[in-house]
């Protein structure tokens, strides 16, 4: 008897040729041919009677061969895979296997999420990919070592960059230069072997294998499947005949798209939402059958028995396949001190007689020096601990890339400031990468990085928007594109998109499937809701819960449960699958995008440790894994993140020196300005960083922040996780004295005096370690990380002792501190980074500050930079008015391409003084300019039509005309028209109407219209009525999204009056518990994840705004209110507690406008 290719003996007792085949389900193995498809209403039965398989007899007793599947894609086959891999992983252990290879098309985009599932399971992983190739079909290429990987890797990227993005182009060739260590397999029906040898062309068969031979010798092997195809025994055998012609080895696989049988059907629809096809229409796109889950070895034994050899080698190659990720990355889990030497990222340029430590100290002293002046014992010490703890982490080059960065961005007048746990660093201080003490604020280093740390740190470089991209190029040049590329982003399916996308491919009309779409609220779908998400008893992933039903994703249900009565009877046949496939898609992955600032940069090629494609961007690569594959690796990653309120607050300072001849330093500016902090206790936070959303509004009168820890502690607390956790309430109640603050312990005291005794930022529970049971920083931080990790009692139980006997030694009675450890581990998930929320808070004072001394220019800078934020320009036109702040409509004299600050001559004060809540801007010393808008504002003008009428007007002087304008700047009509309706003409004494009457004629004698026409003479407008204050109004909205104008609600406010409702300004006089009626348009829908299914509304109107508060069966009975109009008439309870005011509503009437407007929803 041959042996295995591996040298693994197959079992000499297994059944042979000649076994006696009983088949399961005789329409899935005969009457069709091997082509053929059944009706896709046979298959939908077939769907159910392929899954169960009886028992099968074979002619001997069989002895296992501890068989493993070496095929498998995960629905990072995107589009092709109908389980994640944990669900993999799961059916896996459930049939015995101590290991599965994971082989997805094109790429290995889900290995690292796979490496994680394999070892909380306890089996051994093992890393492929299926290669669509050009010229030789799809083959299967399995990585044996950390070689192997790198082959993978290499073959990976070469493919995908030769081609276009989602289309790689990959040879036989191409694979041929990257062969060394991997095994390959001849892969499915698509293979060019089995391709060949079903066709009944043997030579061709044999010439393939053998040209694939050639490359990968005994290394490459002959797949052999049987999915119960009529012709499957007769090609296996014929396939095992032509492996033993040639001296190589079969091996069985079987080709597994799904991990049980009935994921059969989300796969069959997976391929339909592919190809763009319904079910009736797919045909030969889908598989045959639904045999392609994951397999135990006594089915595929009893399929394949006659060929032990191709069974044992599965196991054969799935022993010699010995990588583990933890090799891949300089870090792979291993504590950063025990790395020192290892070359994580390209070297870094130093001055000569420099190593890259000694540079980085000089820098450090002298920021040191420049930041604290004379330097105090205490700087000294932290600063000399953190070089140390950096330079046994073999770190430097880290800090110095990133202080390289900023130093670019200085010198290009780019704000860069870094945020999150680094902001607890010394030295990313002193370097400038940081702009908050974390002396002064009393932050821990040891947050940030200890030597245990089995993590790279985490630098989050925020950089302002419109510069973001300057920044990147700079790093792709200075270290290369061979060295860095954009991490990616992996863009999943909601509730929406998917609901959609299945209705059509189940062959839903196209009213139903815009019907239910619409329906459905875009957040409300829990993607632990899958049907196919049970748990075997012998696994239990960390990230997963128990199986839940449709209850948990009740809105959805609700939703589409309506909609089924309005269906066809064909829709309401398939519209319980539909709702299975919908909860099943749920978080599926759909495709890559870029992660908006994650950056890798590599000591070694990219292509050496990740495979890399196109992004969608013009000139940019992408990594095939998101931010936490890379972390989870060790690898380097650089986040530079764009934002948007650092792009305003450039723009604001430029404006502020244009304009004032005064260079406005924000990092140096006192952060005590008693006038910055009672604008922020009025909740006047419009277009504030961190403090303008509706539970800030909710908040903030009730802590009224008095200094700068208060903001922080402000940033902080508005949080899903202290909402969850419970933090929120004692927190304010103990800052209003209604609630005593006390301490479980005196030695508590120091680390929870400033959150008055609530545990509230993760620094805490160090310090509470530290202090209470006597651990290091190191050690506190460790206990912090297994605190949030931990999943059970005994997990849990594990980390109580030493906490326990270290509060013991301190002289702690144990009662005391077994109660101390379970408020830390209650609170351990919920904390927030109080270094993070320090560097949120310092921005949120500064957009406070130029919104207090500099309205004009932050209003400008706050349009300019949309999106962004709370609220949409509408709304932040409407509160810059009650700032006596006007906004002008576009003039083609005036504007320039975006909005501008232009001289007024009325006072400042507050253009709608019934608004109540306008007291600061009523006591304003600091003069008050007007917002005139730009061009691009205008639909249909973009940024290019926009800098040819602004170059134009520069270049040839004023317009004088309409029609000069016209041939002048070669806009299209719509343009024209547009202008003309929202005034830009107006200076020139020509009616709206009429301009709107020739500007086809206007837009014929541009240079913009080159084609011929008929000479016709033209006509004299007629004389037309001028545009009413309402029409103007709803121009502005449906024009430029932003009124100059009244707010629309005020031209209901006689009506409404004389309804009884209620404005905004009004409430403010009510008394609690009353009645009343509001109405307003909706600005703002929320639907929080922690607020148990309430809805929150912003309505707005002319005297400003209200928050509503919709209780969830109150939400159920008149979303469709909601859902259908723009503005809603509120009836309900007034709530006016500290200083909160806000409406409970009972009913919901919809007020129809004569303007659309969006609301913006947030979740």
């Amino acid at each position: 008897m041959r042996r295995s290719r591996l040298g693994r003996r197959p079992p000499a007792s297994c059944a042979r040729d000649g076994v006696e085949r009983q088949e399961p389900c005789a329409a899935l193995r005969s009457g069709r041919s091997a082509f053929g498809r059944l009706p896709y209403t046979a298959q939908h039965t077939a769907w159910r009677c392929a899954t169960s398989v009886p028992s099968i007899h074979t002619d001997g007793p069989c002895v296992s061969t501890g068989y493993v599947e070496l095929h498998a894609h995960s629905n990072y086959s995107f589009l092709d895979g109908a389980s994640d891999v944990e669900e993999l992983v799961t059916a896996a252990v459930e049939r015995g296997m101590d290991a599965l290879a994971l082989t997805d098309t094109n790429g290995l985009y889900g290995a690292v999420r796979f490496w994680n599932a394999a070892k909380d399971a306890g089996i051994r992983p093992i890393y492929g990919a299926e290669i669509q190739t050009l010229d030789f079909g799809h083959l299967v290429l399995i990585a044996r070592d950390r070689i192997g990987w790198r082959s993978l890797c290499r073959t990976i990227s070469a493919a995908q960059l030769a081609g276009e993005k989602t289309k790689p182009r990959a040879t036989l060739a191409l694979i041929a230069e990257n062969a060394e260590g991997l095994f390959a397999l001849t892969g499915c029906a698509y293979g060019a072997v089995p391709r060949a040898m079903r066709g009944g062309d043997v030579d061709a068969a044999r010439d393939a294998l053998s040209r694939l031979a050639g490359i990968f010798g005994e290394r490459c092997y002959v797949e052999l499947s049987d999915h119960l195809d009529p012709d499957d025994p007769a090609l296996c055998d014929a396939l095992a005949q032509l492996a033993s012609e040639q001296g190589l080895g079969a091996v069985v696989t079987n080709n597994v798209h799904y991990a049980r049988p009935e994921g059969r059907r989300l796969h069959d629809v997976l391929r339909c939402i592919e190809g763009g096809l319904t079910l009736d229409e797919a045909g030969n796109r889908l598989k045959p059958n639904g045999e392609y889950w994951l397999k135990d070895e006594t089915i595929l034994r009893e399929r394949l028995g006659r060929h032990p050899e191709a069974l044992a080698n599965a196991r054969a190659i799935a022993d010699a396949c010995t990588l583990d990720l933890e090799t891949i990355g300089p870090g792979g889990g291993r504590a950063l001190g025990s790395m020192v030497g290892q070359d994580r990222l390209p070297g870094f340029p130093v001055p000569r007689g420099h190593t890259a430590f000694s540079y980085l100290y000089a820098l450090c002293q002298d920021g040191a020096r420049e930041k604290y002046g004379l330097m105090t014992p205490g700087v000294a010490t932290g600063l000399a601990h953190e070089l140390s703890v950096i330079d046994r982490c073999g770190l430097a080059e880290f800090f110095l890339i990133n202080w390289d960065i900023v130093r670019f961005c200085k010198e290009r007048r780019i704000p860069a400031q870094g945020r999150g746990s680094a902001a607890d660093s010394i030295v990313a201080y002193v370097l400038d990468i940081t702009k908050v003490d974390p002396i002064e604020h009393e932050l821990l280093f040891e947050r940030f990085l200890t030597e245990d740390s089995r993590t790279m740190p985490d630098i989050d470089l925020d950089i302002a928007s419109n510069d973001r991209e300057e920044v990147i190029q700079y790093v792709y040049k200075k270290y290369g594109e061979r060295y860095a590329a954009m991490v990616c982003n992996v863009v999943t399916y909601r509730a929406r998109s998917a609901s959609r996308e299945i209705a059509k491919a189940l062959g839903f009309r196209d009213e139903t499937v815009d019907r239910m779409a619409k329906s459905i609220d875009q957040y409300n779908v829990d993607p632990r809701s899958r049907p196919s998400a049970a748990q075997h008893p012998a696994y239990k992933h960390p990230n997963r819960e128990a199986e839940h039903g449709w209850e948990h994703a009740r809105p959805v249900g609700d939703a589409l449960q309506e909609l089924a009565d309005t269906m066809d009877e064909k829709e309401r046949t398939r519209f319980p699958l539909f709702r299975e496939l919908t909860l099943a898609i749920a978080d599926f992955p759909r495709h890559l995008s870029i992660h908006n600032g994650g950056m890798l940069i590599t000591a070694q090629p990219l292509v050496d440790t990740v495979p890399i494609e196109r992004a969608t961007m013009p000139d940019r690569n992408v990594v095939q894994l998101d931010k936490r594959d890379i972390e989870d690796l060790g690898l380097v990653k650089m986040d530079l993140l764009g934002l948007r309120t650092l792009s305003l607050i450039k723009d604001a300072v430029a404006d502020i020196e244009a304009r004032h001849g005064e260079r406005l330093e924000l990092g140096t500016i006192a952060l005590d300005d008693e006038a910055v902090y009672d604008l922020i206790c009025e909740v006047d936070t419009v277009g504030l960083f961190q403090v303008e959303s509706r539970a800030q509004a909710s908040a903030l009168p009730r802590v009224r922040p008095r200094c700068f820890k208060d903001i922080v502690v402000q940033v902080a607390i508005i949080r899903p996780g202290p909402l969850q956790g419970n933090m929120v309430n004692p927190y304010i109640n103990r800052r209003q004295g209604r609630e005593a603050v006390t301490y479980a312990h005196p030695l508590l005291e120091p680390a929870l005096k400033e959150t008055l005794g609530v545990i509230l930022f993760q620094e805490q529970i160090l310090r509470v370690a530290m202090a209470v049971a006597g651990f290091s920083p190191s050690a506190a931080d460790k206990l912090r990380r297994a605190m949030s990790r931990a999943r059970s009692s005994a997990d849990m139980e594990k980390l109580r002792a030493p906490f326990v006997d270290g509060a013991s030694a301190n002289g702690v009675a144990a009662d005391v501190a077994n109660e101390i450890f379970r408020q830390i581990a209650a609170f351990a998930e919920f904390g927030f980074c109080k270094s993070h929320a320090a560097a949120f808070a310092l921005t949120a004072y500064h957009t406070a500050h130029l919104k207090l001394y500099y309205p004009s220019e932050f209003y400008v800078a706050l349009l300019n930079n949309q999106p962004m934020g709370f609220y949409s320009p509408a709304v932040i036109a409407g509160d810059a008015k009650r700032h006596g702040v006007a906004i002008l409509p576009v003039d083609v004299a005036r504007s320039n391409e975006k909005a501008i600050v232009e001289e007024c001559s009325h006072a400042g004060d507050a253009l709608h003084p019934v608004d109540s809540s306008n007291t600061i801007a009523r006591r304003r010393t600091c003069r008050v300019h007007d917002v005139r808008l730009g061009f691009e504002s205008v639909k249909g003008l973009g940024e290019a039509e926009a800098q040819g009428i602004v170059a134009e007007r520069a270049r040839s002087g004023p317009f004088t005309s309409f029609d000069q304008f016209a041939r002048r700047v070669g806009l299209k009509e719509e343009a024209l028209r547009n202008l003309a309706l929202l005034g830009a003409f107006d200076a020139f004494g020509e009616a709206r109407r009429e301009l709107l009457w020739r500007a086809r004629d206007a837009h014929r004698t541009s240079p913009a219209f080159t084609r011929p026409v008929l000479a016709l003479p033209t006509s004299d407008a007629p004389a037309l009525p001028a545009l009413s204050e309402q029409e103007r109004v709803a121009l502005d909205y449906r024009i430029t999204g932003i009124p100059t104008g009244p707010q629309i609600m005020r031209f209901y406010r006689a009506d409404l009056d004389r309804r009884g409702v209620l404005s905004a300004a009004a409430l403010a006089g009510g008394s609690h518990g009353a009645v009343v009626r509001i109405a307003g348009a909706i600005v703002v829908k929320q639907h929080p994840e922690t607020a148990k299914g309430h809805v929150f509304l912003s309505l707005e109107d002319e005297t400003g705004m209200a928050n509503v508060i919709i209780r969830p069966a109150t939400y159920r009975q008149y979303k469709r209110v909601l859902d259908a109009n723009a503005a809603v008439v509120v009836t309900g309870t007034l709530q006016t507690l500290d200083g909160v005011i806000s409406v409970l509503a009972a009913r919901l009437d919809g007020l129809a406008l004569f303007v659309k407007i969006a609301a913006r929803e947030w979740q």
